[in-house]
């Protein structure tokens, strides 16, 4: 039975929700409930990961771990000894998540769609996969697994994502499909607790991050290509998102009444005027060859006159879109995400490489990848600081102004077992107004390219936190909040001892004296238990196939 003596903790989560947006938005009114919560309430900027992406945003945020720590650095983890990658899901996550503390102190815990968690694990209380899982059909989707199919009888196929891709001049297709999701996922919210009450609720709503991503363009007068006469007529777009998500949680505060509540973002959000083609960079630089056989060649010209693309594009053209159902998915995403590829890339000469969304930069080192030829010690460090000095004397090829932005070592902000995953080398591009792609880019001009997949925005590193509820002081500041310190406020509001070895703390200076009192923390180190487990199981082809071609749409493997 649910502790009646405690309130619920109800975690609430909008993916990529910025400030930026929200102020001025509270101002006229548009957001009164989540006003009204702010002045029940305290609040504050969160700072996220130091590469804003959510899957090691949001295993930071349920482990209160930095990502050497918990093993989650981006959508992808590199296999040992090879170049390839596998896509991250449940099993990737070494530390110990908020479900086990909860499940462990007796308390029944409610999970829906974390990014990164697929298969969904056993727990007292249930659980439905994020967007890590390839489809709601797949396997280990939820738990208890009849759950899943109790809902579809109750409210129809279960919806994972928007039921539209993003297309320019489909914005109304598009939008209605992102609504008709987070109706969906109200729907089933609002079945589950009814039903399957819980102590503990994490609820996450990835529509904002999906419309930042494919909509923002519409609301800036000022974005490159703006068009007045065909954007200015959807400019209220993420503001209807932000409207609807003001509504949910309107009647969960409805509903759950004297809860206590967090809602918060896993990192922020602003405008992306195109992509940063690293891997050209650094082959322009010398650092990364490709190899000199016949087909490499005929690839590289390929790219370079882009013949793909013209070729997509007058299929496209012609009304021949469904051919590309005749093309399996794996196949197809070979081909559309980077022809050329590290497949041609001459590992016996290339010193480093570029992976990621967000400015990471890998060392070619010696007895880590497979055909490493940058000797560990004086050699690495002579490199990764040869790399950092030109990228600081990198320009903008049309402003002449510094490109680089938030250059970071792996070594002076990660700290674990798991170091090794990261990126040696990150960085973003003036502020992060550009992504990185691991593209080549040989059609584009200089380095910079136009944004992929019809992108105009991205992330930022600055999320939202907003705590209310009978636990919370009112008016307070929230300041120099980070990820790291959901999980022991979380723990500490449910009346769960909090792990004092883990790296964040809990937000006391907003807690009421009530709460300050029973707070209790567990001194003895706990959190080794998940480093000797079994490799995370693999997906299938297919499976992979159907996360990227998500992943792709959202911008993430450009």
């Amino acid at each position: 039975m649910t502790n009646n003596k405690i309130p619920p903790l109800v975690a609430i989560g909008w993916d990529g929700v910025t400030w930026d947006l929200l102020h001025p938005w509270i101002e006229e009114g548009k957001l009164p409930n989540f006003l009204a919560l702010m002045e029940r309430g305290s609040y504050g900027p969160l700072r996220s990961t130091p590469v804003p992406v959510s899957p090691a945003a949001w295993s930071t945020i349920i482990t209160g771990q930095n990502p050497a720590k918990h093993g989650v650095f981006d959508w992808f983890a590199r296999r040992p000894g090879r170049y390839d990658v596998e896509y991250v899901h449940t099993a990737h996550i070494r530390a110990r998540p908020l479900w086990e503390y909860a499940n462990q102190a007796g308390k029944r815990v409610g999970v829906l769609s974390l990014p990164m968690v697929y298969p969904a694990v056993p727990v007292e209380g249930f659980m439905f996969s994020g967007m890590a899982a390839p489809d709601a059909k797949s396997p280990g989707f939820a738990h208890p697994p009849e759950m899943l199919a109790e809902l579809e009888s109750e409210f129809g196929p279960y919806q994972l994502v928007e039921k539209h891709i993003y297309k320019y001049g489909r914005e109304d297709e598009y939008l209605s499909g992102v609504l008709d999701w987070l109706e969906y996922q109200e729907k089933t919210i609002h079945y589950l607790i009814q039903k399957y009450p819980c102590d503990v609720y994490s609820l996450v709503f990835m529509q904002p991050d999906h419309v930042h991503h494919k909509l923002w363009r519409y609301g800036d007068e000022d974005f490159p290509g703006y068009d007045p006469k065909h954007d200015a007529q959807h400019k209220d777009a993420i503001l209807e998102v932000y409207q609807a998500l003001d509504d949910v949680l309107g009647r969960l505060v409805e509903r759950f009444d004297e809860a206590n509540y967090m809602v918060f973002s896993d990192h922020g959000a602003g405008p992306m005027h195109g992509v940063m083609h690293v891997n050209r960079w650094l082959q322009e630089e010398g650092l990364l060859h490709l190899q000199q056989n016949l087909s490499t060649k005929l690839k590289r010209w390929l790219a370079k006159t882009n013949v793909i693309l013209r070729a997509y594009q007058l299929v496209a053209k012609l009304g021949l879109g469904n051919l590309a159902a005749l093309v399996s998915k794996p196949a197809r995403n070979k081909l559309v995400s980077s022809f050329l590829s590290f497949e041609d890339v001459d590992w016996s000469r290339t010193k480093a490489y570029a992976r990621g969304a967000f400015g990471q930069i890998y060392i070619n080192l010696k007895g880590r990848e497979p055909g490493g030829i940058v000797e560990p010690g004086q050699e690495y460090e002579r490199l990764c600081g040869d790399i950092l000095s030109r990228l600081r004397d990198l320009k903008h090829p049309e402003t002449g102004e510094s490109l680089i932005t938030g250059l970071k070592r792996k070594e002076d902000i990660y700290k674990g077992p798991y170091i090794d995953q990261a990126a040696d080398i990150m960085f973003s591009i003036q502020d992060y107004l550009y992504q990185t792609s691991v593209k080549f880019g040989l059609e584009s001009e200089s380095i910079l390219g136009r944004s992929e997949y019809e992108d105009s925005g991205t992330h930022r590193e600055e999320g939202i936190l907003v705590m209310a509820g009978p636990d919370i002081q009112q008016g307070k500041e929230i300041s120099s909040a980070g990820l790291e310190d959901i999980l022991p406020t979380t723990l500490a509001l449910a009346d769960i001892p909090v792990p004092a070895y883990i790296d964040g703390s809990p937000l006391e200076d907003i807690f009421e004296p009530t709460l300050k009192k029973r707070l209790r923390f567990i001194e003895e180190e706990e959190g080794d238990a998940r480093q000797n487990e079994d490799q995370p199981p693999g997906m299938s082809a297919e499976e992979v196939s159907e996360l990227e071609d998500r992943l792709r749409d959202l911008g993430y493997l450009g």
